[in-house]
């Protein structure tokens, strides 16, 4: 095996109690849409170019030496590609780590999105990412479309008797819908929930949630598809028709979000902003990231060297936060009136 924490000058992971699973992930994990290889649906692009087989594996060994334990995968990430790959990094390794993936989204024979996670296909898609996976049991298992609210208690009851069987250890749900996840909770039907946080995205009311309900949390969205990486705050994205971001990336206004250099720190970077401000949340467990490249997460380590925001810099990203929503929100009004008049 190679080493690569000299690479990131010996920087310690942090790690998280899971809510109330008792999971103790890596405040950092690995998110693999990025790296489960392209995949139409319906006939156009949902992934990501293909960066190889042998680095997703790479990748995946070396985030260990980094200290990272957790990775999360779904059905559909590459048409089940996606799973065989953290499959076989993992093979020999599977009990230094914490592995999630998700159903009720997957494709179909004939290339089409399937949204279906009716209680009578979790049983059949929890064997299918079990095969791929090479395991025997997953460590979180979570909801990838929303559920019937009439189906809740049935599909509670098959994901009970999962864990039961030792399949599953923990469920629960991908969402940024704080009302279906408030249902979730009054029958207590749900664990763990992955949603989005950002330096432009507050979810108030799903924070309350994690707080109130001792949800386990995993936060995903944290660079805003790469908006907030710095990448782009000088040049314009060109993103091929493989990556799903080509076809409003290309054309967005990534300047603007350029407001945010003067706030990074002396010697750190953009993403160790992004990411040290929501690991400042207590209801934070694990940021869930798509980086596509060892060098993606020897900066994103940078966060650990990076102090507390202090209260100053919290109320200066929170007044760039809503001038940004107020632009965005015109924005979308002025696009939305030409369309109509058009």
């Amino acid at each position: 095996m190679v080493h690569h924490r000299e690479a990131v000058d010996m920087v310690d992971m942090e790690y998280r109690i899971l809510g109330r699973t008792t999971l103790k992930t890596s405040a950092i994990a690995i998110g693999t849409w990025q790296l489960s290889g392209p995949i139409t649906l319906d006939g156009k692009a949902d992934g990501f170019t293909d960066v190889g087989r042998d680095q997703v594996i790479n990748l995946i060994h070396a985030c260990e030496d980094f200290g990272i334990n957790t990775i999360d995968s779904a059905e559909i990430y590459g048409a089940g590609e996606g799973e065989r790959r953290v499959g076989e990094a993992l093979r020999d390794r599977r009990d230094r780590w914490i592995v999630s993936t998700k159903f009720g989204l997957r494709r179909g024979d004939t290339g089409k999105r399937v949204i279906d996670c009716h209680p009578q296909t979790i049983r059949k898609s929890l064997e299918g990412s079990l095969e791929r996976l090479q395991t025997d049991y997953v460590d979180l298992y979570l909801y990838h479309s929303p559920p019937n609210v009439k189906s809740i208690e049935e599909g509670k009851q098959i994901l009970d008797a999962l864990k039961q069987e030792g399949k599953i250890r923990f469920y629960g749900i991908s969402t940024d819908n704080a009302d279906l996840v408030e249902q979730l909770s009054r029958k207590n039907a749900v664990e763990v929930v992955m949603f989005s946080q950002s330096l432009l995205t507050y979810p108030e009311k799903m924070l309350d949630l994690v707080q109130s309900h001792s949800l386990g949390s995993m936060i995903r969205g944290v660079f805003e598809a790469g908006l907030l990486t710095g990448k782009y705050f000088q040049h314009k994205p060109q993103l091929t028709k493989e990556d799903i971001r080509s076809s409003w990336m290309n054309d967005a206004k990534t300047e603007q979000y350029a407001v945010y250099q003067s706030l990074v720190p002396a010697g750190f970077s953009m993403t160790a902003l992004a990411l040290r401000y929501v690991l400042d949340f207590d209801t934070t467990h694990t940021v869930v990231l798509g980086g596509k490249a060892i060098s993606d997460y020897q900066d994103a380590l940078q966060a650990f060297q990076l102090a507390p925001l202090d209260h100053e810099t919290q109320a200066a990203l929170a007044t760039l936060r809503q001038n940004l929503r107020q632009t965005s929100f015109k924005r979308r009004v002025i696009n939305k009136l030409k369309r109509i008049f058009a």
